[in-house]
């Protein structure tokens, strides 16, 4: 009788903790569906992310911002996936928009662009704020400047790391006028711009794009709240 009252008992609890569990379940599932409409991320057939059209991804996991002086380099680790299944681009495209509603830290980047007039305020602002206090601050009086950005190190396969950069460039005068702005994200927390690359600079101006991990570079198209 008593193995019979301890079995029945397991047995209960173990439905309690199931249907427990199967609520929770539900509830945040419901919640993340929810957000995913609240902050118009992209649906599958709308969005125009690296899981869904490239055949190569290079998938961040970790990345290290850092500032030099008046340049911003960016040190992103990842590995890549080449030629995935479609089941698995649907799975990381899902998955990317399901981590960036469940992220606590609810960082993002937004999309902006550096006119030549801020590339020269900017430039000057980094200059003035990373000069030593015995040290001048650099001459940039009468400057014409524009913000590049460039790739200086390509990874690797399959686990490597990525650098890249983004810095102010002096431009002939003559050359002053045909200047171009340069569309980049900016992270608020942060507070600068950083060397990315990608469809996400095609999104208008004002754009927000919301983390996927802990750092700026694990973002993606699938999380632009567009």
């Amino acid at each position: 009788m008593k193995e019979t009252a301890t079995t029945r008992g397991a047995i209960l609890l173990t439905a309690v903790a199931v249907g427990a569990a199967a609520s929770v379940l539900t509830t945040l599932g419901q919640y993340v569906r929810y957000e995913i409409q609240r902050r118009g991320y992209p649906s599958w057939d709308t969005c125009r992310c690296d899981f869904k059209e490239n055949d190569t991804i290079f998938q961040v996991w970790y990345s290290r911002h850092e500032r030099r002086g008046e340049t911003i380099v960016a040190h992103e680790w990842g590995s890549y996936i080449t030629q995935p299944a479609p089941w698995l681009r649907r799975l990381l495209h899902h998955s990317s928009q399901v981590m960036a509603t469940l992220n606590p830290r609810n960082r993002y980047l937004e999309h902006v662009t550096l006119s030549p007039q801020e590339a020269y305020q900017f430039a000057r602002l980094l200059s003035s704020t990373s000069a030593d206090d015995d040290e001048e601050e650099p001459i940039l009086t009468n400057a014409r400047i524009v913000w590049r950005h460039e790739i200086l190190h390509f990874p690797g396969y399959p686990f490597g790391v990525c650098t890249r950069r983004l810095y102010p460039a002096h431009i002939p005068e003559e050359r002053a006028q045909d200047a171009q702005p340069l569309p980049a994200l900016w992270d608020p927390y942060r507070d600068l711009p950083l060397p990315s690359e990608g469809t996400l600079l095609d999104t208008p101006v004002g754009t927000r794009v919301d983390y996927i991990g802990l750092t700026p570079s694990q973002i993606s198209y699938c999380t632009a709240r567009l």
